[in-house]
């Protein structure tokens, strides 16, 4: 029994360094430490966005994204993901459910019935083309986190 029990615990603690691993490690920093370079980038991308606070994440693979959280002139918040060689990765900017799609908007009431978001974030490629959305909000009184493409096709629950 003890034995079991056990292995039962390693098991638990290896899937849980598994998915930690593979959801990467943030780390807080401060816009000093972000490599002038990647804050002048996420300032190209996004003239007039006021960048305030900044993260790393660290991949299972090493690769390190830092992350620059900030608002644009309109006040909606934004955050611009750059690789350390400059290549952006994505960046998000807070969507009113008046800039999503009817379709996008439709396809979530569809799946989900009763959804309440709070918070939506359109997430964009370097083109600016938008390439999805997350939906954060409330469905059953439960804490919801939606990631649905641009198109509304897909929808899956993140993980938060």
């Amino acid at each position: 029994m003890i034995g079991t029990r056990r292995s039962r615990m390693a098991l638990v603690v290896m899937l849980l360094g598994t998915a930690a691993a593979q959801a990467g490690v943030e780390r807080v920093v401060g816009l000093d430490e972000v490599p002038a370079a990647l804050r002048e980038r996420a300032a190209r991308l996004l003239p007039g966005a006021h960048f305030v606070t900044a993260n790393t994440e660290t991949e299972a693979d090493g690769t390190v994204i830092y992350e620059l959280q900030g608002r644009l002139a309109d006040g909606r918040g934004v955050e611009v993901d750059l690789f350390a060689n400059g290549e952006v990765e994505e960046f998000e900017i807070e969507f009113t459910a008046a800039l999503v799609p009817d379709a996008v908007l439709q396809a979530v009431a569809a799946r989900y019935p009763g959804f309440q978001p709070s918070l939506i974030e359109a997430t964009h490629s370097e083109t600016k083309k938008v390439i999805g959305y997350e939906f954060l909000g409330e469905l059953d009184g439960q804490e919801v986190d939606l990631d649905v493409s641009a198109d509304g096709r897909r929808i899956e629950l993140a993980d938060r």
